[in-house]
């Protein structure tokens, strides 16, 4: 399950900054990024356990298998009616997402009605927002909505990510559905790329033009590059935390 996960990683994780202040991280995510990899790769040859992983990791591997996995995107939610009625519980977004026994439930629902060989984690591709310095809030008619970034001493606000700290339902989460999937269902982690979390944190908003981050990219390209960078470095960490714990 690693291979797949760190794959997932390289996609997000790059170049060099966490910009402000010159700090660099030296490109620390894409070294690690790829030792994961080497040491996935290289267990699974040296001792032929690559043949008991979950079908869907064989089949991203490349592997032939005895049949075509099956994952649905966005296979947990409103379309089952045992999370309509836990939404009366729990009415609002962040609850179900940050609340392990919750988030773990509405995770498991479509694993157990449809037998999915993939079960990912409930969650949203905000979460880690307040772990980088932009705290927001979801209103259940609008949208996620927090303050938008505008200018350099905005970006001032943005830090390197500390998973454990951040988001420590999400380790609990992963690694309890790691449990209750068994070894032949991949559990599958939950990340946005850098640009789709950078629209909510420019426009401040979800958005049908994306006028903001449009203007942003023509008029002050070098702060759109180092918002996007900072969110590349953090996302990767966050990504990998979830590798660590069972994705």
């Amino acid at each position: 399950m690693k291979w797949t996960a760190a794959v997932l990683v390289t996609l997000v994780a790059g170049g060099d900054a966490f910009s402000i202040g010159g700090v660099t991280n030296g490109g620390r995510v894409s070294t690690v990024v790829k030792s994961a990899v080497d040491e996935a790769v290289s267990a699974g040859s040296s001792s032929g356990a690559s043949t008991q992983d979950p079908l869907l990791i064989r089949a991203a591997r490349g592997e032939k298998v005895e049949r075509t996995p099956v994952w649905m995107m966005r296979q947990a939610g409103r379309h089952i009616k045992e999370y309509r009625d836990l939404c009366k519980k729990y009415p609002t977004f962040r609850q179900r997402s940050e609340i392990p026994e919750v988030a773990v439930e509405v995770s498991l629902q479509p694993w157990r009605n449809y037998q999915t060989d993939g079960c990912i984690l409930f969650s949203d591709i905000l979460t880690p927002l307040p772990g980088v310095g932009c705290d927001f809030t979801i209103d259940e008619k609008l949208g996620p909505i927090m303050e938008p970034m505008k200018n350099w001493d905005d970006l001032k606000k943005m830090k390197p990510i500390e998973p454990y700290e951040a988001a420590p339902f999400v380790a609990e989460t992963l690694k309890i559905l790691r449990q209750e999937v068994g070894p032949e269902t991949a559990v599958l982690g939950f990340v946005g790329c850098p640009y789709t979390l950078a629209t909510y944190m420019v426009e401040g908003k979800t958005s049908k033009e994306y006028l903001e981050i449009k203007k942003m990219a023509f008029n002050e390209p070098k702060l759109l590059h180092a918002i996007l960078q900072n969110l590349a470095d953090s996302i990767g960490d966050y990504a990998l935390y979830q590798i660590e714990n069972g994705a």
